[in-house]
């Protein structure tokens, strides 16, 4: 019998300013969703200390992954995983030094095949391929077209971003993404513990069909 395929992760974007209703929410699907990672996003402002150890230790208590965005220096300071950067090889470079190896330093949204590989063969942890806004209509297909490509050659993860529905989610992870990105708009949803179930479900089921 042949190996089954690897499950396909489920990536959660927080909004840039988390409140208390996002933090009951992203405590309760991490209770029922098998969530591999989850990113704390910056807006420019000051952020909370106190609610980012609350969300670190939410995480840690589930195994779950805690990235920051754009800001080793505040991962550092909460204790986090790592980081998710723009898609630049001297700020990878810079990052790199700075966490050093251990830490996750992922890059992306990439809409470069080049881009993606130079960055790969740097050490990135994964690639994240987003639709593209230059793109409008076309970008899902875009994005399909990268994650199919990069599945089929590369051994570095890679990352659908801004997915905004469970059978969207499902049909990247049958193309071979290795961790889906959920729209950071979710936590608006009623119910987005439970919305989150669905996209892992999906997930799931789509994996176990290749």
């Amino acid at each position: 019998m042949a190996d089954a395929a690897p499950p396909c992760g489920l990536y959660l974007i927080l909004p840039a300013r988390a409140s208390a209703a996002v933090e009951g929410s992203l405590a309760e699907a991490l209770a029922i969703a098998n969530v591999a990672c989850v990113l704390l996003r910056q807006d420019g402002t000051d952020t909370d200390h106190a609610l980012d150890l609350r969300l670190r230790a939410l995480t840690e208590k589930r195994g779950a992954a805690l990235l920051v965005e754009n800001d080793a220096a505040r991962a550092e300071r909460i204790g986090a995983d790592g980081v998710h950067i723009p898609a630049d090889a001297a700020i990878y470079r810079q990052t790199r030094e700075h966490l050093g190896e251990r830490a996750i330093v992922g890059v992306g949204c990439i809409e470069s095949r080049h881009e993606a590989m130079v960055l790969a063969e740097l050490g990135a942890d994964y690639v994240a391929f987003g639709e593209a806004p230059a793109l409008r209509g076309r970008g899902k297909q875009e994005r399909e077209g990268l994650v199919a490509w990069w599945s089929e050659i590369f051994m570095v993860p890679c990352v659908a971003w801004n997915v905004e529905r469970p059978e969207e989610a499902a049909d990247l992870a049958r193309l071979g993404a290795d961790f889906v990105a959920l729209s950071p708009s979710i936590w608006a949803a009623e119910e987005a513990a439970q919305q989150i179930d669905k996209s892992g479900a999906a997930l799931r089921a789509a994996r176990n069909a290749r």
